[in-house]
């Protein structure tokens, strides 16, 4: 009986305990991070009356018997279920989602607290704090590397107040583009480079005279010439590569081009006469056409009549007209305005055998063919229509235009060959060169600021070798000045020049300072220039049969032979070659055409463009200065594999120098080319070393990424328009902290006044093998027990911990339904041990009452 009464205490006692348990629960069901507790009921022991027998023979087994001695709360179990989570407006509240704790420390790190309640701020002194104080710990931004090592111990978590971050100097520029590798690039477009009279040299100093330093091939891309605004110049651009002013590409393919005739083709005037037995027999060949008749008649009128119908029956072929001057003189003409084919160009008449009229052969050349070629040429020009004059850069287009309307167009139909000039002056005694008097040296083309070819013809002598004067002084063969031949022009003799024995001055000159007088006897002695000298025409040289002479620097040979221009261009087509017209290039060149008398007036092309594309971006120096460094890319042709070429044109602000010192200090160029399927093949350069000249750390090494070789992660070259979809650096100014928030992995990044958002700290996360084994501690906080394991410290998101969600808590894990629930159940379990006492007790009362 006293059994039953003491089990029914144990009984009213454990659910006293489960009814605490609970308690606590429901008090906690507000709590940030809190995990409700179970308790756990198991029975004591027993009191055995009979022990279990086994079966023997006949008779069965027994079991024991046994009587319970009552209940008892053997453990209280936390649940470490998920709890949910509660957006909030504080960005340093901390959820986990998933295993794990933070860790804290009231101490410094001495020892450690762990928790699920992220509800954290930043203290007076920058420390990561719980609502209890305790600092969070984890790791932060190593000062020398600004990285943050998670394999490192853990620490307090500290951003000072008012944390600043200093300038950081660029170190690279990364850029994603597309550069049109298309037939049509509409606004993507630039004028070409502007281009000088001069071919092979660059008159930087305006002298008009070649030097040494002046030397420079328009052709090279590695040799760059800037003008004072330091824009590029003077650099010829391949026509495979270019466009017209609609933004299309030429497509100008080996062997097509233009026929440009400079002036009219026309023969001297032609006086015929009858063959004096009556007929005449006309035999020619003009253009490759046959001209052939008779005609019998003693009046020479009536045989010129007679010859012209057989010519102009046959200018639909030729391109060649006859005219009558006179009655009886003819003259033949081509304005070379009709024909595509060399076959109407020009005249080139030949007298055959039989032909007994008064015509004879000759050539007048006055339009040459200028074609393409995908592969450099060096042309060697001559009186002959029938060689091609190939072009691959608008310098070789230039160049060849302007020598041959200098020197190999025939102006007046006389004969134009390679020889001296009829005049006897002091050529004739020192050159053995071509010279001729039918040549129109004065006819300059270039290239203009506005991408135009520009073809000028002024009045008057040009300084150029083109009409054998001398633009360097150049060693020639040893030749006899023959005594006593007076120059026919006034000629200017540079310092060093020697003067012989017995010169004589058709006017008092000035040598020296000293003023010699005119007539004989002349020198009478040898004199050296110490200073420029001009001796006038009509004086007379004497000069040491054989002696070896240097052209006078600057000695200009005066033929001011002028004549008009009427340009004429066309289409060229070569059926032989089956070469068809082109004709967006020929409506480029023929705005060219028209009437240029010698004087000052011009004529222009239509503008030639070349693909461009431009980005810019700002990068920084050591003071956080920041400077915008421009990409200019131009198309410039293509690759002998199919790729498109592009030149690069970098340049940065004065006084920034990114050029060594070289001038100009703030522009460097380089090159990029593609592969046919559009990806990056090569460029160059790959580096910057910039100096921004300001006080800040000078050699900044910027490197320049424009993507993997091969690969299309980059640059790249596929016909669509040019862009730029991405630019980007990693230079920065100094900044102050603004803001901070914290990422899934739990790493602090403070925002800056400079734009900039850095990793400043990570909050570290513990899981340990058995999370009922943590011992509660209060403020929401566990400790370490021999039974809860060693804490695994690492980052969330790896190792099996959870995940950190920003601006959240993690709500108590208490279900309010449960435990109101389990109450009941409780109070039932309470009420019925109290019976069992109650019962017991009334029990004994009738035992005693036996009495």
């Amino acid at each position: 009986m006293m059994r039953s009464l003491w089990a029914g205490v144990t009984g009213l006692q454990a659910h006293q305990i489960a009814m605490d348990v609970e308690g606590n629960n429901i008090a906690n069901v507000n709590t940030t991070g809190y995990k409700y507790s179970r308790a756990n009921f198991s029975d004591l022991l027993s009191q055995t009356a009979k022990i279990a027998t086994a079966p023997q023979g006949e008779l069965g087994g027994k079991n024991a018997m046994q009587i319970g001695l009552g209940t008892q709360i053997s453990t209280v179990t936390k649940i470490f279920k998920q709890g949910s989570i509660e957006t909030t407006d504080k960005t340093t509240d901390l959820a986990i989602q998933g295993d794990g704790f933070f860790v804290v420390s009231p101490d410094g790190g001495s020892t450690y607290k762990y928790t699920r309640s992220g509800d954290f701020t930043f203290d007076a002194n920058g420390n990561f704090v719980d609502t209890n104080g305790y600092i969070a710990q984890g790791w932060n931004r190593d000062k020398s590397t600004l990285a943050i090592d998670s394999t490192s111990p853990i620490a307090n978590i500290t951003i000072p107040p008012g944390l600043t971050t200093p300038a950081n100097a660029s170190t690279y520029i990364s850029v994603k583009a597309n550069l049109d590798s298309g037939a049509s690039v509409g606004t993507h477009k630039s004028v070409i480079y502007s281009l000088d009279q001069d071919h092979g040299w660059v008159d930087t100093n305006g002298d008009g005279i070649q030097e040494a330093t002046e030397t420079h091939d328009e052709n090279d891309a590695g040799s760059n010439m800037f003008n004072t605004s330091k824009a590029l110049y003077e650099r010829g651009q391949d026509f495979g590569a270019l466009f017209n002013s609609d933004g299309n590409a030429f497509n100008i393919t080996t062997g097509q081009g233009v026929w440009t005739s400079f002036a009219q083709a026309k023969t001297n005037t032609f006086t015929i006469v009858h063959d004096p037995s009556g007929t005449t027999t006309i035999d020619l060949t003009l253009n490759g056409e046959s001209i052939t008749g008779s005609i019998a008649s003693t009046d020479d009128a009536t045989v010129a009549s007679y010859v012209q119908g057989l010519v102009d029956a046959k200018s639909g072929k030729t391109g060649v007209k006859a005219n009558i001057t006179g009655g009886t003189g003819l003259y033949l003409t081509n304005d070379n305005q009709s024909g595509t084919e060399a076959a109407s160009k020009n005249i080139k008449l030949t007298k055959n055998g039989t032909d007994t009229t008064a015509l004879v052969s000759t050539s007048v050349i006055t339009a040459y063919q200028y074609t393409y070629s995908a592969s450099p040429l060096n042309t060697t020009h001559s009186y002959d229509d029938g060689v091609e004059r190939t072009f691959t850069t608008t310098e070789d287009l230039r160049e060849a235009l302007q020598k041959d309307a200098r020197s190999f167009v025939n102006y007046t139909g006389q004969v134009v060959a390679d020889g001296p000039d009829a005049d006897t002056n002091v050529r004739n005694e020192w050159t053995a060169g071509p010279q001729s008097s039918n040549k129109n040296d004065g006819v300059t083309v270039t290239v203009n600021k506005t991408g135009q070819f520009e073809i000028a013809n002024p009045k008057g002598d040009a300084f150029n070798a083109d009409d054998g004067d001398v633009t360097n002084g150049t060693l020639v063969t040893p030749v006899s000045i023959t005594a006593n031949t007076p120059l026919t022009e006034d000629i200017s003799f540079p310092v060093g020049t020697i003067l012989q024995a017995g010169t004589v001055f058709s006017a008092a000159t000035v040598i020296n300072g000293t003023s010699y007088p005119a007539g004989l006897p002349g020198l009478a002695a040898a004199i050296t220039l110490t200073q420029a000298a001009t001796i006038p025409s009509g004086s007379t040289l004497v000069a040491s049969a054989g002696t070896p002479m240097i052209y006078p620097a600057g000695t200009n040979f005066k033929n001011a032979n002028d004549y008009d221009l009427y340009l004429t261009i066309t289409n060229l087509t070569n059926g032989t070659n089956n070469v068809a017209a082109n004709a967006s290039f020929s409506t480029t060149i023929n705005a060219l055409q028209g009437t240029l008398t010698s004087g000052s007036s011009v004529r222009t092309s239509q503008s030639v463009y070349a693909a461009t594309h431009a980005s810019s971006i700002d990068v920084y120096d050591s003071l956080g200065s920041k400077h915008t460094v421009r990409l200019e890319f131009t198309k410039t042709g293509f690759t002998t594999e199919g790729g498109t070429e592009w030149s690069v044109l970098v340049s940065v602000p004065e006084p920034g120098d990114i050029n060594l010192g070289n001038y100009p200090e703030n522009i460097v160029t380089g090159t990029v080319s593609f592969n046919s399927d559009g990806s990056l093949a090569t460029y160059s350069p790959r580096n910057l070393t910039y100096t921004a000249n300001n006080g800040s750390t000078g050699n900044q090494n910027i490197e320049l990424k424009f993507g993997t070789l091969g690969q299309f992660d980059g640059m790249t070259s596929f016909d669509k328009d040019s862009n730029t979809s991405g630019i980007s650096q990693d230079g920065y100014a100094g900044g102050d902290l603004n803001g901070l928030s914290v990422d899934e992995t739990g790493t602090v990044i403070g925002s800056f006044t400079n734009g900039r958002s850095f990793a400043l700290a990570q909050v570290a996360m513990a899981t340990f093998t058995n999370n009922q084994g943590l011992e509660s501690d209060g403020g929401n906080c566990f400790v370490q027990t021999s039974n809860s394991g060693d804490p695994i410290v690492g980052q969330a998101s790896t190792g099996g911990k959870g995940t950190i969600q920003a601006s959240s808590l993690e709500m108590s894990n208490v279900d309010l339904s449960r435990s109101l629930t389990q109450l009941i159940v409780i109070q039932r379990g309470y009420q019925a041990n109290s019976k069992t006492i109650t019962t017991a007790d009334e029990m004994l009362n009738t035992l005693l009452q036996l009495k």
